[in-house]
């Protein structure tokens, strides 16, 4: 089973519409389609956006913790590893450490920065609608 990581973006814009791409994304990996990886650190990010304005007009605080619990649930939880320096930004580097420490093929991210990096250690970076195409494709087209 392919092991996917979810950044905090495509987590936190998937969750209120589950139709959308990354919802499509985020529904899968709670139905394991694919193993889901997260991190604490992705984990607290998701809480994060979650308690912003914007998405507290559109995602009451009762859901939101049903969501992170459906998360914890599906999802295996590691450490990520130590990365610094690789990313735009040290939150970045985290998101590419837990990757690693899942032993993840694919990360999965909105974050332009994140996305020009293409891969990193054997670790295909991603952005939602790639995924879900190839995930359509059933990953035969994923040795690019």
């Amino acid at each position: 089973m392919r092991r996917i990581v979810l950044d905090v973006n495509v987590i936190v814009s998937g969750f209120p519409s589950l139709q959308s791409v990354p919802g499509s994304l985020v529904q899968m990996g709670l139905e394991a389609v694919f193993q889901l990886i997260l991190s604490e650190h992705i984990i607290q990010g998701v809480q994060q956006a979650w308690r912003k304005p914007y998405f507290q007009q559109r995602f009451d605080e009762d859901r939101a913790t049903a969501s992170i619990h459906l998360l914890r649930q599906a999802a295996i939880i590691v450490e990520p590893e130590f990365v610094t320096g690789i990313a735009p930004d040290e939150e970045d580097d985290r998101v590419l450490g837990t990757a690693l420490a899942g032993n993840a093929e694919y990360l999965v991210t909105g974050d332009h920065g994140l996305l020009r990096l293409h891969s990193y250690r054997g670790v295909e970076i991603i952005s939602p609608s790639e995924c879900l195409l190839m995930i359509a494709a059933g990953f035969e087209d994923s040795d690019r």
